[in-house]
């Protein structure tokens, strides 16, 4: 059963990535705002690769939690969680780089 979600959050991770980064217009993951791009196959790039990078960093975290079980299980959604509010971060790090100045 464990395989089976791993597998399934794994494609679901992998197939939005192949969505943005195949988008020739600003992807909508991450901002559903309108929002000005400098560059937008750079901007779907960088969303792209967060996306992978979150997936890696989920699933890594929920095979530890697996792994170890007890109070690591436990506390594996709060790392999600951080991962999340990681990834968001940077996410708003980028946005800021790529916004078109007026």
């Amino acid at each position: 059963m464990d395989m089976i979600m791993y597998l399934f959050i794994a494609l679901i991770c992998f197939n939005v990535a192949a969505k943005i980064f195949n988008s020739e217009e600003r992807n909508k993951v991450f901002n559903k705002r309108p929002i000005e791009v400098v560059d937008v196959k750079k901007y779907n790039k960088y969303c792209g690769t967060l996306v992978i990078v979150f997936c890696f960093a989920a699933e890594f975290t929920l095979f530890v939690g697996k792994i170890f079980g007890g109070w690591v299980n436990v506390v594996s959604p709060l790392f999600l969680i951080g991962e999340a509010v990681g990834v968001m971060f940077i996410y708003n790090r980028i946005e800021i780089k790529m916004l078109k100045k007026r």
